[in-house]
């Protein structure tokens, strides 16, 4: 009995695994989450389903590090990686390096878009964002600077 409990659990942790990595299916970034994720002095958010209504965000999943110095070569080469493919929306470098970017990756199928966010912060600290939905760049961009 226990060995059936223990086989159900591991099929279905599998199960849920494999859904979150499609949802970045073909992006360096997704190593990123994975491997920065679980540290000390990071903050890792993931939500799935419908978000909102009214933005149609399906997922969401966010990564900010306090002293991030370790991880920013990983970050800066997943970046550059996966922005070849994606249309620049803003992108501030300094000293060659990304302190903030903002790109939208090609749609998955249909209206899913997906985007990447990236800010490098003053203090040491570094934010990556993806976010798929349906939700536009313009829309995004509303949301995120909105103040309500």
């Amino acid at each position: 009995m226990k060995k059936l409990i223990r086989t159900t659990l591991c099929c279905l942790l599998l199960l849920c695994s494999t859904t979150a990595l499609y949802a970045q299916q073909g992006l360096q970034i997704a190593s990123i989450f994975q491997k920065y994720g679980n540290q000390k002095g990071a903050t890792y958010v993931e939500l799935s389903k419908t978000l909102s209504k009214e933005w149609d965000i399906t997922h969401y999943k966010s990564l900010k590090l306090d002293k991030a110095a370790k991880a920013l070569p990983d970050i800066y080469q997943c970046l550059e990686a996966d922005k070849q493919n994606a249309k620049k929306i803003k992108e501030v470098i300094t000293n060659g390096e990304i302190q903030s970017g903002y790109y939208q990756l090609p749609a998955l199928k249909g209206d899913i878009n997906r985007f990447i966010l990236f800010r490098n912060g003053k203090k040491g600290d570094a934010t990556l964002i993806y976010i798929e939905g349906e939700i536009d760049s313009d829309d995004l961009v509303t949301l995120m600077f909105s103040k309500e």
